[in-house]
């Protein structure tokens, strides 16, 4: 029995199974050319569907293939933030569900425009590419877009390849990978022989640009440390027992390094200080009385706001100098739906699952959305702030790194330790450093903590659920990337 027969044998299985094809692109596999065949496969299922019902069914298949496979863990971050089985079964299993069916619906919605030119295939391919970019590009503009699997990000693990990113982001990336697959879904010699070209003139690229980069570990530039407390995210918050864990935290920023000389910048992860640290002196004088002279601590917490209407809350970055005060603050913008606040709140409220919706809720009250851009300032330079989901949005990432020296990002994604969730956020923030042209400093609270500069590579990167710190020379930008200027151009970014 050949390939072919057996192929044929799955029936309908091979559309989901090809689908799953797909997610071995992603973090941390990165086995992009699978993912590049997952692409050609549903192309070509597309092209001789019978029907355009069928067509979408098979796109519906194929999607949901991928989809899931790539958010499987989803049921396990519930179980980390509920600590029950059954709800981690049934609010992670129909989060998966949703999540799965929303990401089906562009490759469903491609294949409906499509099917009727598929006779004509320059149309017909222009048309699933067209749709699938301009969906792209939509659902990376608002935090209800959820864009966690950008198809550009399979090349994330190839940094020659991942250059290309600095023209266009990484819907350039997908824009070449989607070509790549309609050449060579015609099946014919002439558009494999276009498809190679595409793809040696991206590598060609990548290569001209690396070639004038400098050292990865070169030493120079400020030395900036980040620290990976590992403390999990109930125990942070116990109003007993986040003293303590404020106390280890800094420890682990304060510890002797090889240079025995501690860094001027200290970056810890997201609400690292629990505690509403501008209304409370004694917070204040704690990490004072621990703080050396010019250093400066870049921190994730929770800021608290007085108005009229009543007390706002907001997840925040501050800096904190070495009186322990916090100086200057970014409110995060782009928070979780769900997870940092309840869309429409006042509406579920009369709905019969309030409680259970609000259990997604952090402390089960809403965080405000930020308004202000600005930057941090610190002794390595002026600092853009991302924080947590912030990370995987590149138009966002690109107006708030305007005037920056470097791009830090801080999360907790313990809700994620043991699942390929951790390396698929990473990797989404590697990107935002080549797109912008600035180094990028993660600090994680679990991992996964890392650094890359503004090529995508790695200067180091900490191992997952151990406590640790790492001192790293922070690399120079690299000014005024090309996608930058578009969007300037574009009007997009000031």
């Amino acid at each position: 029995m050949n390939l072919l027969t057996a192929w044929h044998r799955l029936g309908n299985w091979r559309w989901p199974l090809s689908g799953a094809l797909l997610t071995l692109g992603f973090a941390p596999f990165f086995v992009w050319p699978l993912a590049l065949a997952s692409v050609v496969v549903w192309m070509v299922a597309v092209q001789h569907a019978p029907t355009r019902r069928g067509a979408v069914w098979r796109s519906c298949a194929w999607a949901m293939g991928w989809q899931v496979s790539a958010l499987y863990w989803l049921p396990w971050a519930f179980y980390r933030d509920s600590d029950s089985l059954l709800f981690a079964a049934l609010g992670g299993g129909a989060a998966v569900l949703a999540l799965a069916c929303y990401g089906a619906l562009v490759p469903m919605l491609a294949a409906a425009l499509a099917w009727r030119f598929r006779t004509h295939f320059p149309a017909f391919g222009a048309i699933l590419i067209a749709v699938w970019m301009v969906c792209e590009v939509l659902k990376s503009l608002s935090p209800y877009g959820f864009p966690w699997l950008p198809l550009g990000a399979v090349w994330v693990g190839a940094p020659m390849l991942l250059q290309l990113a600095s023209v266009g982001g990484v819907y350039l990336l997908g824009l070449c990978i989607l070509v790549m697959a309609a050449l060579i879904a015609t099946w014919t010699p002439r558009g494999w022989v276009l498809a190679a070209c595409v793809l040696a003139l991206v590598a060609g690229f990548g290569a001209v640009r690396l070639r004038g980069a400098p050292d990865v570990q070169a030493a120079h530039g400020p030395v900036v440390r980040i620290v990976q407390p590992n403390i999990q995210s109930q125990h942070k918050w116990d109003p007993v027992l986040r003293w303590r864990y404020l106390a280890e935290t800094l420890d682990v920023g304060l510890a002797t390094g090889v240079s025995q000389t501690l860094p001027a910048t200290v970056v810890l992860p997201e609400t690292a200080v629990a505690f509403f640290l501008a209304q409370q002196a004694d917070v204040q004088d704690f990490i004072g009385r621990r703080t050396p002279d010019g250093m400066v601590w870049l921190s994730g917490t929770v800021r608290r706001d007085e108005t009229l209407a009543g007390p706002r809350f907001y997840n925040s970055m501050v800096a904190i100098d070495d009186v322990g005060v916090p100086v200057a603050s970014y409110d995060k913008h782009m928070l979780v739906p769900f997870g940092e606040f309840i869309p429409l709140r006042s509406v579920l409220d009369m709905l019969p699952l309030p409680l259970a919706l609000r259990t997604l809720s952090q402390s089960r009250l809403d965080f405000t959305h930020g308004r202000a851009f600005s930057l941090l300032p610190t002794p390595a330079g002026p600092a853009a702030g991302l924080i947590c989901y912030e990370g995987i949005f590149p138009l966002f990432a690109a107006r708030q790194a305007q005037g920056a020296r470097w791009l830090v990002n801080v999360t907790n994604d313990n809700w994620f330790t043991g699942t390929t969730a951790l390396y698929q956020h990473a990797a989404l923030e590697v990107l935002r450093a080549v797109e912008t042209g600035l180094p990028l400093v993660r600090s994680a609270n679990t991992g996964l903590s890392l650094v890359v500069d503004p090529y995508g590579r790695d200067i180091g990167r900490m191992p997952v659920a151990k406590t640790a710190f790492l001192d790293v020379f922070l690399p120079n930008a690299k000014n005024h990337t090309i996608f930058m200027g578009l969007l300037r151009v574009l009007s997009l970014i000031p």
